[in-house]
């Protein structure tokens, strides 16, 4: 009968080669009996417990109770996770293990945290960049950009073009009635199309009675404080109206240096050229980007009233175009410049305009993830030395295993079964660390000095790929560093093991 025949094992396992790879069930429980602690200390998980009801307090007090983010607590809800964790490993791994467990654990940690603030400064900086620039500036070789209107028009038949407006940039000098003043970049705009192509909006101050400003105000005239004639309105940074110690509805005047090319070339002898122009406006309201070279140096006006300062005529900078996509912004500009039909004409995108601060800061994540693979590697070794410790303690069980008929295969794959374990569970909690970490940053809000870091406050953006990345290639190095350990026990003789029995 078909129930009375012994059981015969198929000669090609179902996976093919890649069954000899995954560890079998014995080898499973063997290699757990290694990593794992026999008798756990009974005194160890009560402190174990008191640290974990310790830890839980203190995070929901951290993230859940509104005033308590100082960085005294949230240095201990930084510190108390992980001696938890410590405490929790040692209840359930041998030292060893712990410690080379550790050692990953501190090394992954270290590198989401660093990979999540770079990215964060990353992302921070381009929001503030693409949110007080557009996507895309067309410009034009020569200073007679007249055809505006016509190439706008033109630009708005790409279909990744969202919106598009004119603009005027020009170096002048800002005055508040007295003796302060203070140089300055205008950037001269049409509320109405520029509304849709920047995000000003996002940076606007509230005004004293509450109520946010309208970018259309720039363009509407009114009296500034103590009366007098109506002037159209300007927009500038928080931390140049601080210098200047002006007040919404302030007047100010702006002079410009620049003169017109026909007063230049005067048809009579002698004739010199103009006087710088000057124009008053009122403070119609402050933005602040948290970008300091913005917040210093950036005003805002109309573009008529600009073009006037200039006195080139109705001629402007350049086009800004807003795009569906800020990461095909570069190819969208080659696209638009072809549809234009080339030279005189170029485009400089977002990435353009700011090449050398994103160069660097792409730079640093670099040289920092390395450094800190570093740190990774160093752990790897911990596992080496716990798995070679490991073997050697293990000799005579080895012997005895393999005297019995265990081959060398299975004794290889013992311990690079253990050696994974312990860096799966370091990569495992050191994300968890790492992650953890972030939050606390987050929630906490460290401020930085805008002057130097050009942003106020510590970012910091977690991005899924990157912390796979970062959990592959650890995963990776724990497999390679179980290599010399495993081949060692492989190659382990029974009679060498059981000489001295």
């Amino acid at each position: 009968m078909a129930h009375d025949q012994p059981y015969l094992p198929s000669k090609k396992p179902p996976l093919g080669w890649l069954s000899s790879l995954w560890p079998r069930r014995h080898e499973l429980l063997i290699a757990g009996r290694y990593l794992f602690r026999r008798s756990p200390s009974p005194s160890l998980i009560v402190v174990s417990l008191l640290l974990l009801v310790a830890t839980s307090a203190v995070e929901l007090l951290y993230f859940l109770v509104p005033g308590w983010q100082s960085p005294q607590l949230a240095m201990a809800a930084l510190v108390l996770p992980l001696v938890t964790v410590v405490s929790g490993l040692l209840n359930v791994l041998s030292v060893f293990s712990t410690v080379a467990v550790l050692g990953v654990l501190l090394g992954v940690a270290a590198l989401t945290v660093v990979m999540a603030v770079t990215s964060g400064f990353q992302a921070e900086i381009r929001s503030r960049v693409v949110g007080l620039n557009a996507h895309i500036l067309v410009l034009k070789y020569g200073i007679d950009f007249h055809e505006y209107e016509e190439t706008l028009k033109k630009c708005l038949k790409h279909p990744s073009v969202v919106a598009g407006s004119p603009f005027v940039y020009n170096e002048m000098l800002l005055a508040k009635e007295g003796a302060l003043t203070s140089g300055v970049l205008v950037k001269g705009i049409d509320p109405e199309r520029a509304n849709a192509v920047l995000d000003l909006a996002r940076w606007l101050q509230p005004l004293p009675s509450g109520q946010k400003p309208r970018l259309q105000s720039i363009s509407t005239e009114s009296s500034p404080n103590g009366g007098g004639p109506p002037l159209p309105g300007l927009f500038l940074g928080l931390e140049l109206q601080r210098k200047l110690k002006v007040q919404v509805g302030d007047k100010l005047r702006l002079i410009s240096p620049q003169i017109g090319l026909d007063s230049l070339t005067g048809s009579e002898p002698g004739q010199s050229p103009t006087p710088p122009r000057a124009q008053e406006f009122r403070l119609a309201g402050v933005f602040s980007s948290g970008f300091d070279e913005y917040d210093r140096r950036l005003v805002l006006i109309g573009l008529a009233p600009s073009q006037q300062l200039v006195g080139q005529g109705d001629v402007v900078t350049g086009i800004e175009l807003k795009t569906r996509s800020v990461e095909r912004a570069k190819k969208t500009g080659g696209e638009v410049i072809a549809l234009l039909g080339g030279a005189p004409y170029r485009s400089l995108d977002w990435e353009e305009l700011n090449h050398n601060l994103f160069t660097a800061l792409a730079m640093q994540k670099a040289v920092l993830s390395l450094v800190l693979f570093l740190i990774i590697l160093v752990a790897a070794f911990n596992i080496v030395a716990s798995l070679t410790m490991m073997v050697i303690d293990k000799t005579r069980e080895v012997a005895i295993l393999k005297a019995m008929g265990m081959s060398s295969a299975s004794v290889s794959s013992l311990f690079r079964v253990a050696g994974m374990a312990i860096g799966a569970l370091g990569v495992s909690l050191g994300l968890l660390i790492g992650v953890l970490t972030c939050a606390l940053i987050e929630r906490l809000g460290y401020l930085l000095d805008a002057h130097v870091y050009m942003i106020e406050r510590l970012p910091t953006q977690i991005s899924a790929g990157e912390l796979l990345i970062t959990a592959a290639v650890t995963v990776l190095i724990s497999l390679l560093a179980t290599l010399y350990p495993s081949l060692r026990a492989a190659r382990l003789h029974p009679v060498d093991g059981l000489r001295y029995e």
